[in-house]
C-alpha cells in the first residue's frame, strides 16, 4: 500500500497523472430528435464519446441490419489510434490541459439511427458550439480509418479557429479557402494511412492541368504538401494552420511565411510539378505508392489513364512546331507533363518555348525538363525556366530512358477563385513549342504499343482494332486512335485523333475525336465528342457536342446540347451550352438552357494568333549530326514483337533492325511498378526469356527494352 501511495504521489509531482476530460452537451442535443440521447446509448474513450439514436438500441453491434450495425468501442479505438497520430505525434492541433481540446471529448454522432428528422448522410465533420470537434459519420462510414481520419482532420481543423488561431485565421468562413479543408483532410489522412497517397489518381491525372485550387480536385489536390513535407518539414503545414490571416488562401499563407514575392512562389510550385513526373516524394515512401498505383492502372486498367499526358496538337511536321490545345491549357499553377521521344542518335533535344502572355493580365510560366531512369524513378532535372519565349536544350545520359517537359502556369499575380467560378471564368496560359530532335507523345512510332495486342489495323484509316472488337468496314479509325474491348463501331461513324474508344458501341455518323476517351455507352447520329472529353457509360444522340474538359459518368446527352468546359452535370436534351458545374457562383442550374453568348460562357481569356514560323525559328544550329540522323532513320524501322501473348511458358522477344553491337537493357516490371528483371544484353534477333524461370505469377507485365530506343511492351501470363 505505501509503495501505491508513492508512486500515485510521484505521477502527480510530476504532472504525468491527468484530469479526465468531461463532456460538452450541445445545444442540438436539445431539440428532437437528439433529445431523445442518453449515457445508456454512448460509449466513450479517453478522447471519444460515441453516441447513437435509438433505432439501434441500447446495443448497436447487435443490430439486425447489418449496415446500421457498429461496435462503438471499435470506431474509438481506432479513432484513439488516429488522435494519437494526429495531435500527439504530428502537434497538429493541441490538446493542452487548458485548451477546449484539452477539457473536452470530441463528440461522435452515428448518422441514421435517430429516425426521422435526425442526422443522415455518410460522413462530416466539424465542431459544437465553438466549444468542441464533432464528427457525424454512417456507421458503414466506420469500418476502418479511411473516412473517420478524413473527418477527424475537419473536427481538428475547427479546433483551430476555436482554440490557436482566434484572430480569423484558420480558413473559417471564407469561399476560396474551402477546397483546403478537403485537400488537408486527404493529406492527413495519408500520413495515418499511407497507401491513400495513390488514392483516386484517374481524376487527379485528369485535372492536373486546372488551377491547384479547383473544386474540380479539392480532395486529390494535396501532393504540394508533400513537397513541403519534403522541404520544410510537416510543421511548415501545421502552421498554415496556426499562422493563417483572415481571407487569405493558403499559398498566400505559405508565400507569407516564406518571405516570398510572386516568382518565388511559382518558383516553389514549379518544383513540385516537376515531381508529379515520377512522383518524387521521400516522405513515407509516399512516391513509391504512387508509382506502384499508376503504374496498376497502366497496365491493368489502362483506360483510367486520362489526361496523364498533354497531347499537343501539330503546326507543322516539318519543322516540329507545335501548340497546346486550349482543353489542356494550364490554369494557375496547373501543369502539362509532355514526353519527348528523341529522334536522333545522340539524344540532345531542344526545344523553342513561346508564352501568350496577350491572354490575360497575368500571363506567366514555369517550365523545364525531366529525366527518367527505366524504373520510372527520377534521374535528373533539368534548369528551372521562366522566360516567355526561350530555347532550352537536354543531353541526355545513357542511363536515362525518358525525356519529359514539364510546363506549369505561373500568374504573375495570384487569383483567389470562389467554389466553381466555372471553367470560362479561369485564367489560363497558352504556349506553343517548336520541338528538334524529337516529337511529343502521341507522334512516336510505338504510341500505345503496349496494347496493341491481339488486334489489326483498320484498312480504312489504319488505326488499331482489338479482335475483340467489331469495326464496319464503312467507319473509319485513324491512324492514331485505338479501340479496344467490345466495341462495336457502325455506319459512317469516325474514330479519329487520339481517341481511345472501349467497350462502346458508336454508330451512324457520330464522330469521337482529339483526345476523346469513352468507355462504355452509346454514341449515335450526328453526335460529336472530342477535345478531351471522357464519358463512361454514356448515351450522347443527335447532334449532342461533348468537348473540352467535360468528364460524365452514365449520363445521356440529346440533340442541341453542348457539354465542354470543366463540367460534369446531369443529364439534359435542353438545348444550351454547359461549360461549368452548375453553383450560384456562376449562376447556373442544371440543363437550365443558356446559350453561349450567356454572360456564364463568356471567356476571361482573349484568343490570340499562333507565331509565325519566323517567330518559332530556332537560333544556331540545333540539327541532328548526318551520321547520326542517318542511324536514326534506320532506327525508326526498329520493331520488338513479344510472342506469344498472352503466354503461360516461354516469351520470345524478337528485336528487329537493331544492330548488332547494340547494347540493350531489358526490364520487367510487375503491375505494381516493381521491377522483377534488369538484364542488359547485346542486342539479339531473338531473346528467350522463360515464364517459369522467372517465376511469373499469372498478370499482367510490361516489358521495357531501351537501347538507343526504348519500346514498351504488356505481357499478358496466363495459368496453364
Amino acid at each position: 500500500m505505501k509503495t501505491h501511495v508513492l508512486l500515485l504521489l510521484c505521477l502527480l509531482m510530476t504532472g504525468t497523472l491527468t484530469a479526465q476530460k468531461t463532456i460538452f452537451i450541445p445545444s442540438e442535443f436539445s431539440a428532437a430528435p437528439l433529445n431523445t440521447w442518453s449515457y445508456s446509448k454512448s460509449y466513450q474513450s479517453a478522447n471519444f464519446i460515441v453516441f447513437w439514436g435509438n433505432v439501434v438500441g441500447t446495443n448497436p453491434a447487435t443490430y439486425s441490419d447489418p449496415n446500421l450495425r457498429f461496435n462503438p468501442q471499435a470506431v474509438c479505438d481506432t479513432l484513439e489510434k488516429i488522435y494519437t497520430k494526429f495531435v500527439t505525434q504530428l502537434g497538429f492541433c493541441s490538446d493542452a490541459p487548458n485548451t477546449n481540446l484539452g477539457k473536452y471529448k470530441i463528440i461522435i454522432v452515428m448518422n441514421d439511427t435517430w429516425g426521422t428528422g435526425g442526422p443522415s448522410g455518410w460522413a462530416f465533420g466539424g465542431s459544437y458550439g465553438n466549444t468542441i470537434g464533432a464528427m457525424w459519420v454512417h456507421p458503414n462510414s466506420t469500418r476502418d480509418g479511411a473516412v473517420l481520419s478524413h473527418e477527424l482532420t475537419h473536427s481538428l481543423q475547427g479546433m483551430i479557429s476555436i482554440q490557436e488561431n482566434t484572430v480569423g485565421g484558420g480558413y473559417v468562413g471564407w469561399e476560396p479557402a474551402g477546397f483546403f479543408w478537403e485537400a488537408h483532410a486527404n493529406y492527413m489522412r495519408t500520413q495515418m494511412y499511407p497507401r491513400f497517397a495513390g488514392d483516386d489518381l484517374p481524376r487527379w491525372m485528369a485535372t492536373q492541368s486546372f488551377h491547384l485550387s479547383s473544386t474540380r480536385h479539392h480532395y486529390g489536390t494535396f501532393k504540394w504538401l508533400y513537397t513541403i513535407q519534403d522541404t520544410d518539414g510537416l510543421n511548415m503545414v501545421n502552421r498554415l494552420w496556426k499562422e493563417s490571416l483572415a481571407n487569405e488562401h493558403p499559398l498566400l499563407t505559405y508565400r507569407r511565411l516564406k518571405g516570398w514575392n510572386q516568382s518565388q512562389l511559382n518558383d516553389f510550385l514549379y518544383n513540385y510539378a516537376k515531381r508529379e513526373v515520377t512522383y518524387d516524394y521521400s516522405s513515407n515512401n509516399f512516391g513509391n505508392i504512387m508509382r506502384g498505383a499508376r503504374e496498376a492502372l497502366r497496365t491493368a486498367e489502362p483506360h483510367y489513364i486520362w489526361r496523364l499526358y498533354t497531347m499537343l496538337t501539330q503546326i507543322n511536321a516539318a519543322t516540329g512546331r507545335y501548340v497546346v490545345p486550349d482543353a489542356f491549357v494550364p490554369q494557375d499553377y496547373g501543369y502539362n507533363i509532355i514526353p519527348l521521344h528523341p529522334t536522333c542518335a545522340s539524344r540532345n533535344v531542344t526545344v523553342k518555348f513561346k508564352g501568350h502572355p496577350e491572354v490575360n493580365n497575368s500571363g506567366g510560366w514555369r517550365y523545364g525538363f525531366v529525366a527518367t531512369n527505366a524504373n520510372g524513378t527520377v534521374s535528373r532535372y533539368g534548369a528551372l525556366n521562366s522566360a516567355n519565349e526561350s530555347q532550352i536544350s537536354f543531353q541526355m545520359s545513357s542511363n536515362e530512358t525518358g525525356l519529359f517537359l514539364v510546363v506549369m502556369g505561373a500568374p504573375t499575380t495570384h487569383t483567389s477563385y470562389v467554389w466553381e467560378p466555372g471553367f470560362p471564368k479561369i485564367k489560363r496560359y497558352p504556349y506553343e513549342l517548336r520541338i528538334a530532335n524529337a516529337v511529343p507523345e502521341g507522334y512516336q512510332s510505338n504510341f500505345r504499343a503496349a496494347y496493341k495486342t491481339n488486334g489489326r489495323i483498320h484498312a480504312n484509316g489504319g488505326g488499331w482494332v482489338a479482335n475483340s472488337a467489331t469495326v464496319a468496314a464503312t467507319a473509319y479509325v485513324g491512324p492514331r486512335a485505338i479501340v479496344l474491348g467490345t466495341s462495336n463501331i457502325s455506319g459512317n461513324a469516325r474514330i479519329d485523333g487520339t481517341a481511345w474508344v472501349e467497350n462502346a458501341t458508336v454508330q451512324n455518323n457520330a464522330v469521337i475525336t482529339g483526345n476523346a476517351n469513352v468507355w462504355g455507352g452509346n454514341i449515335s447520329g450526328s453526335a460529336n465528342v472530342s477535345e478531351n472529353a471522357i464519358l463512361n457509360n454514356c448515351t450522347v444522340s443527335g447532334t449532342a457536342v461533348i468537348k473540352g474538359n467535360a468528364m460524365q459518368w452514365g449520363t445521356s446527352f440529346g440533340s442541341g446540347v453542348t457539354v465542354g468546359g470543366d463540367a460534369e452535370i446531369s443529364s439534359c436534351s435542353t438545348a444550351g451550352v454547359y461549360l461549368q458545374v452548375p453553383h450560384t457562383n456562376n449562376g447556373r442550374s442544371n440543363c437550365d438552357g443558356r446559350p453561349a453568348s450567356h454572360t456564364s460562357n463568356v471567356d476571361v481569356n482573349a484568343t490570340y494568333t499562333q507565331f509565325t514560323d519566323a517567330q518559332m525559328a530556332f537560333s544556331g544550329n540545333v540539327a541532328c549530326a548526318a551520321a547520326a540522323a542517318t542511324h536514326a532513320a534506320v532506327s525508326a524501322e526498329k520493331e520488338v514483337i513479344v510472342y506469344p501473348n498472352p503466354t503461360h511458358g516461354q516469351i520470345y522477344i524478337n528485336m528487329r533492325n537493331f544492330t548488332p553491337d547494340e547494347d540493350v537493357l531489358i526490364s520487367l516490371y510487375n503491375s505494381a511498378g516493381t521491377i522483377i528483371l534488369n538484364k542488359r544484353i547485346k542486342a539479339t534477333p531473338n531473346f528467350t526469356l522463360d515464364g517459369a524461370t522467372e517465376k511469373l505469377e499469372p498478370g499482367v507485365y510490361i516489358l521495357k527494352v531501351a537501347g538507343k530506343n526504348v519500346f514498351t511492351r504488356k505481357i499478358v501470363v496466363s495459368r496453364n
